[in-house]
């Protein structure tokens, strides 16, 4: 079975859209077309499509809240499943050792994990306060700041085999965290416990406020971003802090600019393409190796078909 043979018995099957332009689900604002997109709207119909999808030979691109992710111009071959509707809200639980465990389905928003917590009195979240995108997808990249990350508050998974469409739960000293980084090839995350610990509620709140104003102050959040675009190359350096005394901040690539407010932040000034964003972020590898001797390596996802003529 080729290819559009696959597609089209999907869409004969499912309730998905052809050629949706990727643009729509990355803060980014970049990205061709999708050949299919689907929103399921639970893990039963998620579980279906994926299934269809293997039968039929189609490759499967599974896309968060897109806050970490730059797509091709050419677009993503295949399904696109948005999973950002997988979430049946948040709920928590006496935990071991005087902790309180917060359930949250992958899809959900973590900035919506974050105001519960705060809103309950749990401590631990306060330093994700301003990182966009779901929970799943925090998770997956080991989100946070450069010396706290989220693998500290994990106390288990559910996840997704993606070959036999099995779900288990796999406990905190089985998972492989590394900067940025969760070790999880084949497999989907679809539901998160974090261990948190009670404490007073405005305490927690005012800690959350003040990390987020913080955040507004010293990163471009009016511009459409994929966050910081490399890792830090070690604990005691700052890939931004190596862009921007390699004098490359307000440097620009047709709309694709480095920012001037931070310079491990490459913003869309209006229409930029992936291929824009891309020879940018080349010129600052280039350019901070040339002076420094480090190869800064990128922290946002990037995927589909480069190259590749729809």
């Amino acid at each position: 079975m080729n290819l559009q043979s696959g597609i089209q018995k999907i869409k004969n099957a499912f309730q998905v859209s052809a050629d949706v332009p990727m643009n729509q689900y990355t803060r980014f604002q970049v990205g061709g077309p999708a050949d299919l997109l689907a929103v399921p709207k639970n893990r039963q119909e998620l579980l279906a499509l994926l299934g269809a999808a293997q039968k039929a030979f189609v490759p499967v691109t599974v896309v968060g809240g897109g806050s970490n992710l730059l797509v091709s111009d050419q677009g993503i071959r295949g399904l696109v499943v948005v999973t950002t509707h997988l979430a049946a809200g948040i709920e928590s639980e006496k935990g071991p050792d005087s902790t309180i465990l917060v359930s949250a389905d992958a899809g959900e928003r973590l900035s919506a994990v974050c105001r519960y917590t705060a809103t309950h009195g749990l401590a631990g979240l306060e330093f994700c306060a301003g990182i966009p995108g779901t929970i799943g997808g925090a998770v997956m990249m080991n989100a946070g700041t450069a010396t706290q990350g989220l693998c500290e508050k994990i106390h288990c998974l559910d996840i997704l085999d993606l070959d036999t469409r099995t779900v288990k739960t796999v406990k905190k000293q089985d998972l492989v965290f590394t900067y940025r980084r969760l070790a999880l090839a084949n497999h989907l995350i679809l539901g998160t416990v974090l261990a948190l610990t009670p404490e007073d509620r405005k305490t927690v709140e005012k800690r959350f406020a003040a990390n987020m104003k913080h955040k507004q102050n010293t990163q471009p959040m009016h511009l459409p971003s994929a966050g910081c675009f490399f890792k830090n190359p070690d604990p005691a350096s700052s890939a931004g802090k190596l862009i921007q005394d390699a004098g490359l901040k307000g440097t620009c690539c047709g709309d694709a600019c480095v920012s001037e407010i931070h310079a491990n932040y490459i913003v869309n000034c209006g229409s930029a393409t992936c291929q824009e964003i891309l020879a940018l972020a080349t010129r600052i590898q280039k350019t901070v190796f040339d002076r420094y001797g480090i190869m800064l390596e990128p922290e946002v996802q990037i995927t589909g078909n480069r190259g590749e003529k729809k």
